[in-house]
């Protein structure tokens, strides 16, 4: 993996997680605070369809580069402007805690709005 530059870095994400807290009438209702705000390489991968919920729905991949942190979960959400992304993977491409790799995508990403 190349290395990141700064200048690489050109989009701000948010990058969300969920927390569930009791509604008061025995249910329950989940929240996406945000826990970050780094700076980002956001390169779109591919679009595909996808049949959710019997409707045929476009479905992007991306590929997010930030400098590396610790802690980011595959049940975390990426806010990129409008979008929302779902976290598929977050690695550390090649151990040296560099960088973050953070594999997303949209599909089924509406749950979260």
């Amino acid at each position: 993996m190349t290395p990141l530059r700064a200048e690489d870095l050109r989009h701000r994400i948010e990058i969300r997680r969920p927390t569930e807290t009791k509604d008061g009438k025995g249910g329950w209702t989940t929240s996406w605070p945000v826990i970050a705000l780094p700076w980002a390489e956001v390169i779109g991968l591919d679009g595909r369809e996808s049949v959710m919920d019997q409707v045929l729905e476009g479905v992007s991949v991306y590929r997010i580069r930030i400098r590396w942190r610790a802690g980011i979960l595959v049940k975390d959400q990426v806010r990129h402007g409008a979008v929302t992304l779902n976290i598929t993977s977050a690695v550390d491409p090649d151990g040296k805690r560099e960088q973050l790799v953070i594999m997303a995508s949209t599909a089924a990403a509406l749950k979260a709005g």
